[in-house]
């Protein structure tokens, strides 16, 4: 726990690592243009769509990201980057599994992030050609069904597809499992299966901090389940970004 006795310090604001890798994401409406980039930075309030990301924004709030900073120094992620991953690709977090003859391939494919959107990667070319982004219109929609501390690391909130895009959910987990295991037979790497839809909230820097945290989450729990009660987000596609950590991530421009 960090104690502030100075009046003139209100507290401290987190420092990403670098953290590079490929990855698909469900697309968020009003992504920011940054040059050639369309970047993970999303206005909240002017996006009629995102109730359930401004109601996670105020469970945060009420929380207070400062004191959780110093309590459990956990480091809350910007509500403009809330996001819904899909699949999982290669990171600097799993480019051990890669097989030893895309070890290399893998190895230069993080190098080159994010220029390794924009031009002709073997890798990031596959990943682009997933049927998980071919396929447009999916309207899947999700509303918060629990909150979670995922491997003393994460708090995440646990989504559940609405009552009227539970088919559309089950073919689209079945097609990622399918994509999961080409992309693991042909790489050596795959996403966590089964695939368990979330918005992280931000990342603990000491998982003992993090397991002690473990006996607030009731009541963390019943506070994000009231703010984001009658909220939902629906998506229709879904795109390869880059990372380059757990803050900054882009696509290319359509």
């Amino acid at each position: 726990m960090l104690t502030i006795a100075n009046p003139k310090i209100a507290g401290f604001t987190p420092r990403w690592a670098t953290y590079r890798g490929l990855t698909i994401l469900f697309d968020n409406i009003g992504l920011r243009r940054d040059g050639p980039w369309l970047r993970l930075d999303c206005a909240l309030d002017a996006i009629p769509e995102y109730t359930l990301y401004r109601g996670l924004r105020a469970a945060m709030c009420v929380l207070d990201p400062d004191a959780l900073l110093r309590r459990y120094l956990f480091c809350a992620l910007p509500p403009a980057t809330y996001h819904v991953t899909l699949w999982d690709g290669p990171n600097d977090g799993n480019v051990d599994q890669a097989l030893p003859q895309a070890r290399q391939r893998m190895d230069d494919l993080l190098l080159d992030i994010p220029g390794a959107l924009s031009h002709g990667n073997l890798i990031s070319g596959t990943i682009a050609g997933s049927p998980l982004i071919r396929r447009r219109g999916w309207q899947v929609g999700f509303t918060v069904n629990r909150l979670v501390i995922v491997q003393q690391s994460a708090l995440v909130a646990l989504l559940a597809p609405t009552p009227a895009t539970r088919e559309a959910f089950a073919m689209l987990v079945e097609l990622r499992s399918a994509w999961n295991a080409s992309f693991r037979h042909r790489f050596g790497i795959a996403a966590y299966e089964p695939y368990l839809p979330h918005v992280t909230l931000g990342y603990f820097a000491d998982p003992a901090l993090a397991a002690q945290a473990e006996a607030e989450l009731p009541a963390w729990e019943e506070l994000v389940l009231r703010h984001t009660g009658g909220t939902s987000i629906t998506f229709t596609s879904a795109s390869l970004y880059g990372m380059l950590d757990m803050v900054t991530f882009f696509r290319t421009a359509r």
